[in-house]
């Protein structure tokens, strides 16, 4: 009897052991036969809009005319009013060089001179009279003539101590100091115009056709990148005054000088631009972003009903650099512009919004 309640007691626990296990395995969750994740992208319809067809070539600003100031005399430098960046008009002084040295060549010349001129006039009056020869004449006027020329000289010479503005415009570059030595053989100052800017850019030869023939018709702006979320990029148009008339064979490029039109306080000379020459404008025209292309060149086509992607290599067409034309039979297409590069052809795609929407 106990033995027979044993077998029961184990059977009845195998059987439970099993029950257990089928219960185990019933509740467990089977694989998700989730698909695969799909990759996001952002789709975008073309626009229309004038787009503009230019280069654009760098360069840097320069003043017309940049006038170093030089002094016509040797000596110490004893006033330096002169600071870079500041405006100054016709005849400001920007230093003075000591002018004792010049002072007493010019007392003596001035005695030489007056001496010269009583003798001239003593000689005049008995010329007149009869009473001296002519070559006595000629002689005390060439005197009086030479020491004159002298004296006139040693006064030039004491006024050029004084170092003055040629024209108005802004110092550029003030880099003597009192107790240096102001030489003809270094500028005192550098001036400019800075009313007068110009980029003088170095244009391939491919274009020397474009500018030459094209030049009325030709829309230059000028643009120097400001720092990036700091202020906005600094634009002005530019006036073309002179297209070289030959091409460097070294270089193969020719010069085209630019005149910014209103260079207002944000170019200076020296400045790195860019600067876009417009040659033709299209109108009302199909566009996007250039973002849309990838680097070959090529981009994606987004079907609705099947939500897949088609790979499309098109003809280069016009750009602006900011956007590209796309072919009119394209323009009621719709295009991926972002997440092309994570995508292939034919592959099915979820878009951006939809993606969001889940979350």
């Amino acid at each position: 009897m106990k033995i027979s309640r044993k077998k029961i007691i184990v059977i009845s626990s195998s059987i439970a052991v099993f029950i257990l296990l089928i219960l185990l395995v019933s509740l467990k969750k089977k694989p998700s036969d989730k698909s695969e994740t799909l990759p996001a992208v952002v789709i975008q319809k073309p626009v229309r809009q004038n787009l503009d067809e230019s280069i654009t070539i760098t360069g840097y600003v320069e003043a017309k005319t940049m006038i170093p100031v030089v002094p016509f005399v040797n000596g110490t430098i004893m006033e330096y009013p002169a600071k870079a960046g500041d405006f100054v008009t016709k005849d400001t002084v920007l230093a003075k060089i000591d002018d004792q040295p010049f002072r007493q060549t010019m007392l003596q010349a001035q005695a030489a001179y007056l001496a010269s001129r009583s003798t001239f006039d003593r000689v005049s009056s008995l010329y007149r009279a009869g009473a001296a020869t002519q070559q006595n004449y000629d002689t005390a006027k060439a005197q009086f003539d030479a020491s004159k020329a002298q004296y006139d000289l040693a006064n030039l010479q004491v006024n050029y101590t004084i170092v003055k503005a040629p024209v108005d415009g802004t110092i550029l570059v003030a880099n003597q100091a009192v107790g240096s030595i102001g030489n003809t053989g270094t500028p005192i100052a550098i001036l400019a115009d800075l009313t007068n800017q110009v980029v003088r850019l170095k244009v391939p030869e491919k274009y020397f056709d474009l500018f030459s023939l094209e030049r009325a018709n030709l829309k230059v702006k000028v643009i120097r990148p400001a720092e990036k979320n700091m202020y906005e990029d600094a634009e002005t148009s530019a006036t073309i005054e002179n297209i070289a008339p030959y091409v460097s064979p070294e270089s193969k490029n020719f010069e085209v000088v630019c005149k910014l039109d209103e260079p207002g306080e944000r170019f200076r000379p020296g400045m790195f631009v860019k600067v876009s020459v417009t040659y033709r404008t299209l109108e009302d025209v199909p566009v996007l972003p250039i973002k849309t292309k990838k680097l070959d060149g090529s981009f994606y086509l987004y079907n609705p009903e099947s939500e897949t992607v088609q790979y499309v290599m098109p003809e280069e067409t016009p750009s602006d650099g900011d956007f590209f034309i796309v072919d009119e039979k394209y323009s009621d297409s719709y295009f991926v512009i972002d997440g092309q590069n994570f995508v292939f052809d034919g592959q099915k795609v979820r878009l951006y919004e939809d993606v969001l929407e889940e979350y």
